[in-house]
């Protein structure tokens, strides 16, 4: 747990710069390697500046969200901008914009993986048994099944989420299975990974419930919950205001499509690790 110096950290996300920003405002200082002639901190230096700061932040009220959080406290009046959170539990790591990428060459895939399954099963026992025309019946099922999803678009879906999540990574912290609605949501920049993301899906999947840590700070709006439409704000000179309602539009969207709504809650992340034991 923070603050336990035997807890062996092997991060997958570090946020430095709002670390080394962080620490200097809460009076840790920032972790050198004093052989090193580097005029910047390396890897491990990163980390260790985390690490203090991390322990640090217990102790200026910081929440601790995890199986055993009382869920009855989950109150917007509970939670307040700004505000540390230590959060463990069920950690889902989607990078929408790979995952639109690899969608576009999800057709290809589909109509080489028809071609392999039909050889198999023409070679097959069960394939034997079957008629031409069964054979035939199964191989336009599976091309019906292609085309459909031929129809979707996938270029036209990529390009859509890549404007909408241009250069971030969705992170979501389910605390307890218990409480599905009770969750974190996060943006997070994709080159603060410590891995691409294909390794990332590779080595882990789309969802990891391993009790992983995710620490961060809440963006908690002052309705207390649902993000609120922006109003304009007109100077009287025409040009801007018109360009500022268009701004606002696009921001509405945006909020509508990305804000999470209460109970949820949203988070800047700012690490993301699993302890070793």
């Amino acid at each position: 747990m923070p603050g336990d110096e035997t807890v062996v950290r092997d991060f997958i996300y570090l946020d430095y710069a709002r670390v080394k920003s962080l620490a200097a405002q809460v009076g840790v200082p920032e972790s050198r390697d004093t052989t090193s002639s580097s005029a910047e901190p390396d890897l491990a230096d990163r980390e260790r500046t985390f690490v203090a700061l991390e322990s640090a932040v217990v102790g200026r009220g910081a929440a601790k969200i995890d199986s055993s959080y009382d869920f009855t406290e989950w109150t917007p009046d509970a939670f307040s901008d700004a505000q540390f959170v230590i959060a463990r539990g069920a950690v889902r790591v989607l990078d929408f914009s790979w995952l639109a990428m690899a969608l576009t060459g999800l057709p290809a895939v589909l109509k080489k993986m028809s071609k392999i399954e039909m050889a198999a099963l023409k070679n097959s026992d069960e394939g034997r048994r079957l008629s031409k025309s069964a054979l035939q019946q199964r191989s336009q099922e599976n091309m019906a099944a292609i085309a459909k999803v031929e129809e979707l678009k996938m270029d036209e879906l990529s390009d859509v989420v890549r404007q909408l999540y241009p250069g971030v990574v969705r992170v979501k912290v389910r605390p307890s299975a218990d409480q599905p609605r009770h969750v974190l949501i996060g943006s997070a920049y994709a080159h603060h990974f410590y891995d691409t993301p294909a390794a990332l899906s590779q080595k882990y999947g789309v969802e990891v419930d391993a009790g992983w840590t995710v620490v961060g700070q809440l963006n908690v709006p002052n309705d207390g919950g649902a993000p609120a439409q922006a109003q304009p704000i007109p100077t009287g000179n025409q040009m801007e205001d018109a360009f500022e309602q268009m701004a606002l539009l696009m921001n509405n969207a945006f909020r509508l499509a990305n804000a999470p709504a209460f109970p949820a809650l949203s988070l800047t992340p700012i690490a993301i690790y699993r302890t070793v034991a």
